[in-house]
């Protein structure tokens, strides 16, 4: 039992808590949750605060595409928790493989989810770790946005809190934005880079980069110097064709590396995708020359250097992979 809950199995285990399949057991109503609850040993005073963060994030958000918040409290070890809706659903991209949907049909589902961070921005709220398995489709295809456990509140002052501020950077390196690996200042443009990234895997079967191993030293020479090809390059046949041109600038303009480059905002990069969808020509563009047609430093690949300009490299910090 935790609080007015029973579990009845885990569903899953991150880095600051276990998320348990779980149903109301107080006899008032019958209701089935998702419940987070803080593990054990995990109880520093930052820990504490960011798992709180989140459930104060979750309460200020209502979308039909976002996990909802239920309850929560404290159980009887003094461990923290909340509930939210479950979502009994599937991975964005597993949902998409398993049941053979088509282009339209993906961005469709794209579109939803689009909406959902829009939504989060509005409410001055960037998730900072957008992946498919933190999307997920219900068998009825209603798309649900999870975790924000690593969200940032956009109106903090003080800068970064919890386990940012110790050093030890939380991502999921295969769709974190150059910004986040450098440990340079998060916008809502991060949040415009990992669903580039999403989409690129939604239209492909394949992520945009690929590591050769997690190292801290690989991750930021990959997501950071390296272009990722273009998403009609990784495939054949009939679906090459249907993504050569306007996707594959959408694609590629939502992962450029400058946070500048990129869409604006995530509600630019999703008008794009509804344009594509209504046969109208998108507002992005494709570039003109490629960065690497140029000997310049790797470093002037990174956000914010200038090309002929030395910088010393941002420090290396321990990371925390998602």
């Amino acid at each position: 039992m935790i609080g007015p809950y029973r579990v009845v199995r885990e569903l899953a285990r991150g880095g600051m808590g276990v998320v348990y399949l779980a149903e109301r057991a107080d006899g008032q109503f019958e209701q089935r949750v998702a419940l987070k609850l803080m593990k054990r040993g995990m109880d520093s005073e930052e820990i504490h605060q960011r798992f709180l963060a989140e459930r104060q994030i979750l309460a200020q958000l209502t979308h039909p595409h976002i996990a909802r918040l239920l309850d929560g409290g404290v159980s009887n070890e003094g461990q923290p928790y909340f509930a939210i809706e479950y979502v009994d659903g599937t991975a964005i991209t597993a949902h998409c493989e398993a049941r053979q949907l088509g282009v339209e049909q993906r961005l469709r589902l794209f579109l939803d989810v689009c909406d959902a961070v829009r939504y989060a921005h509005q409410n001055l709220v960037v998730h900072r770790d957008l992946k498919p398995s933190n999307i997920l489709v219900t068998a009825d295809g209603q798309a649900k946005l999870l975790d924000f456990g690593i969200a940032k509140l956009l109106r903090q002052e003080t800068g970064e809190t919890g386990l940012t501020q110790t050093g030890l950077r939380v991502m999921t390196p295969e769709y974190a934005a150059p910004e986040q690996v450098l440990g340079e200042p998060v916008t809502t443009a991060t949040d415009v880079y990992a669903l580039g990234a999403v989409l690129y895997e939604l239209l492909t079967g394949r992520r945009a980069h690929h590591l050769q191993s997690r190292t801290p030293t690989e991750v930021e020479r990959v997501i950071c110097e390296v272009e990722p090809e273009a998403p009609s390059a990784v495939t054949t046949g009939a679906l090459r064709k249907r993504l050569r041109g306007d996707l594959d600038t959408i694609a590629l303009t939502a992962l450029k590396k400058e946070p500048e480059r990129r869409y604006p905002t995530v509600e630019q990069l999703a008008s794009d995708v509804a344009r594509f969808l209504g046969g109208l020509p998108v507002t992005a563009r494709p570039d003109t020359w490629r960065r690497s047609n140029f000997s310049l430093s790797p470093r002037c690949s990174e956000p914010g250097r200038k090309p002929g300009i030395e910088q010393p490299r941002a420090s290396v910090m321990p990371q925390a992979w998602t």
